[in-house]
Formats: structure tokens, C-alpha cells, sequence
């Protein structure tokens, strides 16, 4: 088999993996998706996020991200706010249920990494880490330029 096709079905399945371990640790938080997780560690890491650099830094689409918003507000793991300076502009923040949630998730995340790396060696893991941005970034680029050409 081709190595890039082999490749992507190695990251298919680690795709399907990865979320399957997520909601495994996600269990008992309320959260109803790994998603909601990603969004929570997003908007913890930068308090204030705009739903623009929120869709750009999850890969969600405009469209997707104000539903998911929505559900997470409703379920008060996050509040929404329009920027004073510019009223087209909703900014996001963690509540502390939100903030909760990722109390309990880390040391299950840390857990779980421990578990899931510990046959490598931090060289090696540097060196996935590099290779996965490169193909994700080349994947962007790739993503970017077609959606251009649509419009």
C-alpha cells in the first residue's frame, strides 16, 4: 500500500480513536461532546475570544460554531458578549462551571497522555508534534485556497 494512503488511514482511525478516548474522559463533566472540551480549553487559554478567532482556532465553520456557542451557553458552561468597542463583535468566557469541568478533566487528560505516549521517547514525540502541524497547516492551505475558489 501506498505510504500516503496508508497514512490517512491511520489518521482516520486515530481520528475515531482519539474522540472515542475523549468522551470516555468527558463522562460525569455534563459536557456532550469532545468538541465542547476543545472549545472550553480554547476560550480558558484566551478569555475575551471573538467567535471569529474561536471558528479559526477550533476549524469550525462561522455557522457551526454560533450553534455550538448557543448550546454552551445554555448549558452555562460559557457566557457571550458583544465588544464595547464594536457591537458586531461577540466575544466569549469561561463561567466557572466551565472552569469546573476542566479542574476535573486535567488529571484524567494527563492520565490518559501518560497512558497513550509512554512507549515514546520526547524526541520522538517532538517530532510527530512537528510533522502532524506541517500536514495540518499544508491541509489548511490546501482547505483555505479551495473555499476561495468557490466564492
Amino acid at each position: 500500500m501506498d505510504a500516503k494512503v496508508s497514512i490517512i488511514l491511520h489518521l482516520l482511525r486515530l481520528s475515531s480513536l482519539i474522540n472515542r478516548m475523549g468522551l470516555r474522559l468527558i463522562d460525569g463533566t455534563g459536557l456532550s461532546s469532545v468538541q465542547q472540551w476543545q472549545l472550553l480549553g480554547i476560550i480558558r487559554r484566551n478569555e475575551g475570544i471573538t467567535l471569529g478567532k474561536l471558528s479559526e482556532a477550533a476549524l469550525v465553520t462561522k455557522q457551526n460554531m454560533t450553534g455550538l456557542v448557543e448550546r454552551m451557553q445554555r448549558g452555562g458552561w460559557i457566557d457571550t458578549w458583544s465588544d464595547p468597542h464594536d457591537k458586531r463583535i461577540t466575544r466569549v468566557r469561561i463561567t466557572e462551571k466551565g472552569k469546573e469541568a476542566l479542574e476535573i478533566l486535567h488529571p484524567r487528560s494527563m492520565q490518559s497522555n501518560e497512558e497513550t505516549f509512554h512507549a515514546f521517547q520526547n524526541e520522538e514525540l517532538e517530532r510527530l508534534d512537528e510533522m502532524l502541524e506541517r500536514l495540518s497547516r499544508t491541509l489548511r492551505i490546501q482547505l483555505d485556497g479551495e473555499e476561495q475558489n468557490q466564492e
